[in-house]
């Protein structure tokens, strides 16, 4: 450590970063909003919210102005920041397939420029960026490769293309990825104590194994860990906490890394500049004191939302998604179920309370009587009431607002995407995600046996290529943490889908 402060590199909370560089100015996903995310249930940690005046005066002092937002997420796409922003500034996006977030972003009357993969993109002769895309089924995300005369940041956030780092040739200064988890399952799931601190314990570990592999990989000068932690004020306390849960905090991360032995950790608060004397962890929230304490200049949007539940709504719009794919292949997908009863009642087999949902037959059911895989999702009217809105369906899920029960507990990607999707892009995503290269590549284990195998995961299509083959001979996706049992054809133990493996002689 040599006790300098970068004073053109700051963080603003969350993955909000601005750079600057000869009158130029950079803002990476400004999230400052007091209802939080997803329909107020992510809040930022520590909070950020009095920074938003500081950071418009900052966007006020220089001419050029340019602002990065990664993917459309909440969390990271801040509408409500951005329409306080003047008008000359302009909004860099990455250049994806599906032009929803291209055509909400040119919504706010701002000049909007979209990028493309591996473009470089120069804001001025000093300073240049370049994004790293992730673009397939419901997966929409991106990295950010920012290069100034000064220094080179690696802005990989939520992105999980740990399989292409390889592709990054300049030296990296500063790297921040995301470190704590993102999803609804385990938390939201209904599932034993014991059986969600595994599952949670597992998708921690993949987690952190990954960040330790960008670093590894990367090398930095200094790793920056971001875009999160989250904290969850009007929901259960316990998922604040980041115990037995998959939203760990800084001080588990700590942890992990010196145990490995990762010295080169700064933790920063909003509202620093890039200090390196940083390396002592943020401590997370520990009792529902300081929970409430959060909440006092917060809005609590899901108690103001006033809207009506109407059943005949939601299943026009499921019909409409069903017709949109009513030709793609669906085999074993299980009965989706939605219950606007709020609780589980396997007699309640009648579509009284429920709306079962046959996706490989592409139509709604008369009734279920609970003897195949299903998956049903549980919650109040209003949360479904939202799905029969203009809300999107992936921000609805995100609010974790639901509870969810899976029999039996696999996941499935179909089912997945016909929940994430928008009625737009539906179809599309289907199509790209089933036509997921097939090609094939030799993998050697750690005792030299050669396995044949899909080169590309059927989950995400990330590049199994280089990936990890550990002790147990289980091929680790680099992006989700997927563990393929090379000893049996290749199959995920919680997905039960394939890489196909076949050792060779």
């Amino acid at each position: 450590m040599t006790n300098k402060i970068e004073k053109n590199l700051k963080f603003w909370g969350h993955n909000c970063f601005s750079i600057e560089s000869n009158k130029t100015l950079l803002i990476t996903d400004p999230w400052f909003s007091k209802s939080g995310a997803f329909f107020g249930s992510w809040f930022q940690y520590p909070k950020n919210h009095n920074l938003q005046d500081d950071i418009l005066n900052l966007i006020n002092i220089y001419d050029d102005v340019n602002i990065f937002i990664s993917h459309e997420h909440q969390d990271h796409y801040d509408k409500r920041f951005l329409s306080k922003v003047r008008k000359d500034a302009t909004i860099l996006i990455p250049s994806y397939k599906d032009k929803f977030f291209k055509n909400d972003c040119s919504s706010l009357n701002l000049k909007v420029i979209e990028i493309k993969d591996t473009q470089k993109v120069y804001l001025n002769k000093h300073f240049w960026v370049k994004p790293y895309i992730s673009h397939i089924g419901i997966n929409h995300d991106s990295a950010l490769l920012i290069a100034t005369d000064e220094f080179n940041f690696f802005n990989q956030n939520d992105c999980k293309i740990f399989d292409r780092l390889k592709e990054i040739n300049e030296k990296i200064d500063y790297y921040s990825v995301q470190f704590s988890g993102a999803t609804w399952h385990p938390s939201n799931f209904i599932l034993s104590s014991k059986r969600k601190k595994e599952i949670s314990s597992e998708k921690v570990s993949n987690k952190l194994n990954s960040v330790l592999r960008g670093v590894s990989e990367l090398k930095p000068k200094y790793f920056l860990p971001a875009a999160g932690p989250a904290i969850f004020p009007y929901l259960e306390d316990n998922l604040s906490y980041g115990i037995d849960n998959i939203f760990i905090h800084q001080n588990y991360l700590n942890d992990y890394l010196k145990n490995n032995s990762i010295n080169n950790t700064l933790y920063l608060e909003p509202g620093a500049y890039l200090d390196d004397k940083r390396i002592k962890p943020i401590e997370p929230p520990s009792c529902l004191k300081q929970i409430e304490e959060y909440k006092k200049d917060t809005i609590d949007i899901w108690q103001q939302l006033d809207i009506t539940f109407d059943r005949s709504l939601l299943e026009k719009s499921i019909i409409e998604r069903l017709e949109r794919i009513q030709d793609i292949d669906i085999i074993n997908a299980p009965v989706l179920i939605f219950n606007f009863a709020n609780k589980f009642d396997n007699k309640d087999y009648l579509n009284k309370n429920k709306i079962f949902i046959d996706l490989s037959n592409k139509k709604i059911l008369t009734s279920f009587e609970y003897n195949l895989p299903f998956e049903e999702i549980m919650a109040e009217k209003k949360y479904f009431a939202l799905m029969h809105s203009d809300e999107r369906w992936q921000n609805v899920y995100l609010s974790l607002r639901a509870k969810v029960l899976r029999e039996p507990d696999i996941f499935n990607n179909d089912l997945n995407m016909f929940l994430f999707s928008d009625v737009e892009n539906i179809r599309e995503n289907f199509i790209l995600t089933h036509n997921i290269s097939n090609e094939r590549i030799e993998i050697k284990n750690k005792n030299g046996e050669i396995f044949e195998i899909n080169r590309y995961c059927p989950h995400n299509g990330a590049d199994l290529c280089n990936a990890e083959i550990n002790s147990d001979n289980y091929l680790i996706c680099p992006r989700h943490g997927w563990k393929f049992d090379l000893n049996n054809k290749g199959v995920d133990k919680l997905s039960k889908t394939s890489i196909n493996s076949r050792k060779l002689p």
